[in-house]
């Protein structure tokens, strides 16, 4: 994906989500997996994902502790760097959460990505059959394994998004990426691409 393309559909983004999204980020309720399941939770619940309160944060309490050890374990990571040694934990985080009755693939996601905003990127219904020509959406179908080849797959378009911003790099290097997301506000690179996936293949389409 070349640069210039990415900017362009990135500022079509509805100004609401985006307000949304910051307003919970900077709240800090981002920052302890092991705290604040209830406002994370109506978070969910803000951005469209159906999410039964009632059912689904009683089950997030009971998986504090396997969940948390997971986000430690996953912390350092992010989406340029992580690579297939890595694929054991980002599913195992994925599987746990799938284990919650009530909350599905598009809020698994979500979830997933407040705990690593820099690593896990939001996908909903129509952004996964549009990448996997499936048209059902289940935890059958959006299974973990798919999610990790959807991060791999964002992670090439993002390496190629960068290599086109900064022509005359020939390795993708800190600085330039830290150059890259200063022209996106610095924003979490994964962030960046939800928002391209939404405005061209999710359901604003």
């Amino acid at each position: 994906m070349h640069y210039q393309h990415l900017f362009r559909e990135w500022r079509k983004y509805p100004n609401v989500y985006d307000i949304s999204y910051w307003d919970s980020l900077n709240s800090g309720i981002w920052e302890d997996p092991s705290t604040d399941i209830e406002d994370k939770v109506q978070f969910l619940c803000d951005w469209l994902c159906r999410t039964d309160k009632k059912e689904v944060i009683p089950q997030l309490y009971d998986r504090r502790k396997s969940f948390n050890e997971l986000v430690e374990r996953s912390r350092s990571l992010d989406l340029i760097h992580f690579n297939h040694s890595n694929m054991a934990v980002i599913q195992s985080s994925y599987n746990v959460l799938s284990e919650v009755v009530g909350l599905g693939p598009t809020a698994i996601s979500k979830y997933l990505h407040m705990h690593n905003p820099g690593l896990f990127l939001m996908w909903d219904n129509q952004i996964f059959r549009d990448y996997f020509h499936i048209k059902t959406v289940s935890k059958l179908t959006a299974t973990s394994k798919r999610y990790l080849k959807f991060l791999f797959l964002m992670k090439k378009e993002a390496i190629e998004a960068i290599s086109t911003f900064n022509v005359h790099t020939i390795k993708i290097q800190e600085k330039s990426i830290d150059k890259f997301q200063k022209s996106f506000n610095f924003e979490p690179i994964p962030r960046i691409l939800d928002k391209y996936n939404y405005v061209t293949r999710g359901i604003s389409k």
